[in-house]
């Protein structure tokens, strides 16, 4: 009888061990699978990233200030946030005369629209600073000639996706685009 008493409480003994790992087995599991659940995506970020050097830029709109005949030389540099300056050397007709200019337009840029937007911030010409309204038919061609070289490259990468430009980041090294 000893022997059958010891045995029986050794059954329950197990069987309350058993239990236990079991229950602890399954909230081990459960643990580890709402932990490996797979987030929501954010709305607002890009799903495709492209990273643009600055050398390649400068190239693409140089090409476009030379094809368009707007300056003699022009020197595309970025800066953060945001900003795009162009050095250039033009020549302009003041009162009959016509004159050779260094300038340096800083533009901002900006994704509206699934376009590049840029827009006229600052305009120094021979070490003066001139009103924005007072961009010349050079300075805004300049302007329209580079949005629409930039759109065109953009345009042209994405041929056949459906992705949208969704937002840009200029920095002195590269522009980074943000698609959807």
């Amino acid at each position: 009888m000893k022997q059958f008493a010891i045995g029986c409480a050794g059954m329950i003994l197990g069987l309350i061990v058993g239990v236990i790992l079991v229950l602890s087995a399954t909230a081990f599991l459960n643990l580890g699978a709402s932990s490996m659940a797979i987030p929501t995506p954010d709305p607002r970020l890009p799903d495709v990233t492209v990273n643009v050097t600055a050398a390649f830029v400068n190239t693409q709109l140089q090409q476009a200030v030379r094809q368009s005949n707007l300056a003699r030389q022009a020197n595309v540099s970025l800066a953060a946030p945001n900003i795009v300056r162009v050095a250039l050397t033009t020549d302009v007709t003041v009162a009959g005369k016509a004159l050779s200019v260094d300038a340096t337009v800083t533009m901002r840029v900006a994704a509206q629209n699934g376009r590049i937007v840029l827009t006229i911030e600052k305009i120094d010409a021979g070490g003066m600073t001139l009103p924005v309204t007072f961009a010349t038919q050079t300075v805004e061609r300049l302007r329209a000639q580079m949005e629409d070289q930039l759109n065109r490259l953009v345009t042209r990468a994405l041929q056949g996706l459906t992705l949208k430009l969704i937002n840009l980041s200029v920095a002195p090294d590269g522009v980074t685009l943000g698609f959807k």
